[in-house]
């Protein structure tokens, strides 16, 4: 990809540690401070071990809501917490010799959890080059009884995860004007999560975690993170009331990148409709009926998401749709004022396309910062992208059609003619290109 590495590409420059087991200790509640304590331990060769510990903070949770959720609700809840959160420990020292500490699954339940860690971490194991098979077992006792899940009527209004770019506004304005009640929700927030959240005019709940230190030293790695986030949002609503989890992930999410070893590798695995229907079923059969998640743009492409985010140009200038913010050290979050656009990664290129198909080109660049068309170091992003070469770039980028069709649009503007990008579509995509089918096919009435 001519020298450029993704941010998901570039956390795995590191030598991962043999671990003969692998055990998911305990969790506790500090109710006072609203605090849950979770522990993992590693065991090595030669009897050496290791205890991490990991910590979620919910500040905007009174003392007194922890006792009014039933222990039949709470506890398969932290249950599923403690496995969801220990899967950062895990992808640092998989192991096949798995251990559960103070509760047992029923089969059904570790084959849930061994499918989640297996398509959830595809991505990690393709760029660690691990042989997954085999290599993933949850423990389970056939005589083990499955929760029963609990009736827990919850108010009815939706929490929405807030994720500072244009998909969480576009769900936010569509739920206003459903006159559906939500609030938003932000995992670790920044000042992006903060300015969204004031522009929407909707109250933020917030959480933030703090992973043990040694992890950080260890390895950083993909993983899951709205399969997390999902499982966090169902003790928010048990704790604050919500009935509904909203997520916007969007049709674009299911197409996935490759094969490695037999398994369809999908960057954006933990925001498919697979992902989302698994652990809804999991919830209603092991925790409650009464809450339920669902993506608010599932029927949606990313071009079509793009369409609808440009009316309404109040956001154009303040939403963060580049995760390459959030690696930003937060002295540089605080001091960014308006939207952040790297222009280098691969979800810059596919944004600034779609967005092209419908802004003037002027408005554009005043929006990024830059014209993209005319970087030739891009190029090879573009290609990727469009589907010409290669395979698509481990990013949150939609399907080869959806940029196709959005560069055709940019291109009957006549803004950008002879500009590189623009040359190399021009070749691939001819004036005799169906592109008539393709809108069929990205675009949803």
């Amino acid at each position: 990809m001519s020298g450029f590495k993704s941010q998901a590409e570039s956390c795995y420059d590191v030598k991962m540690l043999h671990a003969s087991s692998f055990t998911f200790g305990t969790y506790k509640i500090d109710t006072a401070r609203s605090i849950i304590t979770f522990t993992y331990r590693v065991e090595f060769k030669f009897g050496i071990s290791k205890t991490f510990t990991d910590r979620l903070m919910f500040p905007d949770v009174a003392p007194e809501l922890w006792e009014k959720v039933p222990k039949a609700v709470l506890e398969p809840t932290l249950q599923a917490l403690l496995l969801i959160i220990g899967i950062n420990y895990w992808q640092a020292f998989p192991t096949k010799n798995i251990h559960i500490d103070g509760f047992t699954l029923t089969r059904e339940q570790a084959h849930f959890w061994d499918s989640l860690y297996l398509n959830g971490l595809g991505e990690f194991f393709y760029l660690m080059k691990i042989d997954f098979r085999d290599l993933i077992a949850f423990p389970y006792d056939n005589s083990a009884v499955a929760p029963t899940p609990a009736r827990f009527e919850r108010p009815t209004r939706a929490l929405l995860l807030n994720g500072a770019g244009k998909d969480s506004i576009l769900s936010a304005e569509i739920l206003k004007s459903f006159g559906t009640p939500f609030d938003f929700f932000a995992f670790a927030p920044t000042p992006a999560h903060k300015r969204i959240g004031k522009l929407v005019g909707a109250k933020t709940i917030n959480v933030s975690r703090c992973r043990d230190p040694w992890l950080d030293m260890i390895m950083q790695g993909a993983y899951p993170a709205v399969s997390t986030f999902t499982f966090i949002a169902v003790l928010l609503a048990e704790l604050i009331g919500y009935d509904q989890i909203v997520f916007s992930n969007e049709r674009s999410a299911d197409f996935g990148n490759l094969d490695y070893l037999g398994l369809p590798v999908n960057h954006q695995w933990c925001k498919s409709s697979e992902a989302e229907k698994m652990i809804n079923d999991y919830i209603k059969r092991f925790i409650t009926p009464d809450i339920s998640t669902s993506s608010l743009l599932r029927k949606f492409s990313e071009l079509e998401i793009v369409r609808r985010f440009v009316r309404y140009p109040q956001y154009l200038y303040d939403v963060t749709s580049c995760n390459s913010y959030f690696w930003l050290p937060r002295i540089q979050q605080r001091l960014q004022r308006t939207n952040y656009w790297c222009n280098r990664c691969p979800k810059c290129v596919f944004l600034f396309a779609s967005f092209s198909a419908f802004l003037p080109k002027k408005e554009l660049i005043n929006i990024f910062g830059a014209n993209l068309y005319t970087k030739k170091r891009l190029l090879p992003l573009f290609k990727r992208i469009l589907g010409i070469e290669g395979f698509k770039p481990l990013d949150c980028v939609g399907e080869p059609e959806e940029m196709i069709l959005a560069m055709h649009y940019a291109s009957l503007r006549k803004e950008y003619i002879g500009e590189p990008a623009m040359q190399i579509f021009k070749e691939h995509f001819p004036p005799s290109y169906d592109f008539d089918e393709i809108a069929r096919k990205v675009f949803s009435d």
